[in-house]
């Protein structure tokens, strides 16, 4: 059995807060564009589509999507932005005069029906630590640290609490990205010590937050066990991305075969598999009004 279809616990990291577990009838995440489903799109018709699929960052559905098709009688809302850092304020992407929302103000400006009763999901972080290593691909008004960008999800979560009395949280780690085209093989040694010491920094900075209901996925080993064994998903990684850089619309003959779609973002098989492992770990850690009723 493949190890991304166990419901292994050993992929996430838990605390043991102070708050109870409640039963939830929605999912809410907060994102940036490994889960927009064309919200970029729609204000700025970025990415290009064709080649990119509907408007995703992908050659198919994201993630969250194959979540929602996994949990058809759970309400998913998707306030992914493709670009998204943890606040616009610090540095932000711009796509044709879109200038991407960050997540507080994700949170701020882009309203959704949540309350004690849903299930919000963090999935945030990717760009920040990526505008460290490379400062050219973003718009910089004042350099992040590690430091900055998890004080920044701890604000998102607070925030979400006040504003919508939320509760339960999902918060996912972030992905390996030092082994992604995007990142120079001078870099990598680098992105890899930050990426690894934002997470843990994350992780102890979450361990104190004792009101809310915490439970971090960990996304990074997902990813590194994926990337290590492409095989399974009929993808390899030593054929570089089907489109080089990102936006471009010149596209490889043999998209199937490419774990990378693009220099920053996964193929839409990955995609999938990830949403199979998500779903497990979601119905593992939370039950939904939909569960208790059965």
């Amino acid at each position: 059995m493949s190890p991304f279809n166990m419901r292994s616990l050993s992929l996430v990291c838990l605390f043991a807060l102070s708050a109870s577990v409640t039963a939830y009838d929605k999912i809410i995440a907060f994102a940036d564009s490994f889960t927009d489903n064309g919200n970029d799109y729609k204000y700025s018709k970025f990415p290009p589509s064709p080649p990119y699929w509907k408007g995703r960052f992908s050659n198919g559905p994201t993630w969250l999507e194959e979540v929602a098709k996994q949990m058809p009688n759970t309400t998913v809302i998707n306030r992914g932005f493709g670009g998204a850092t943890t606040d616009d304020t610090y540095v932000h992407a711009e796509f044709n005069n879109f200038e991407v929302p960050g997540l507080l103000q994700e949170i701020a400006n882009y309203t959704v029906p949540g309350d004690e009763n849903s299930l919000f999901i963090i999935y945030i972080g990717y760009n920040d630590l990526n505008s460290i290593i490379n400062p050219d691909q973003y718009i910089v008004t004042t350099p992040l640290t590690k430091d900055i960008v998890s004080d920044n999800v701890i604000k998102g979560i607070k925030n979400i609490e006040k504003k919508y009395h939320g509760k339960q949280f999902l918060v996912m780690t972030c992905p390996p990205f030092d082994k992604w085209p995007v990142v120079k093989d001078a870099d990598k040694a680098k992105a890899n010590e930050l990426i690894t010491s934002y997470n843990e920094l994350l992780k102890s900075k979450l361990d104190k937050l004792t009101d809310v209901e915490i439970k971090m996925a960990d996304t990074h080993t997902w990813f590194e066990k994926a990337i290590a064994n492409p095989e399974q998903f009929g993808l390899r990684t030593d054929n570089g991305p089907c489109v080089p850089g990102i936006g471009n619309t010149d596209v490889c003959s043999d998209p199937d075969t490419h774990f990378f779609w693009d220099s920053y973002h996964p193929n839409a098989k990955v995609h999938k598999a990830e949403g199979e492992w998500a779903t497990k770990l979601i119905e593992e850690l939370y039950p939904s009004k939909n569960q208790t009723q059965q």
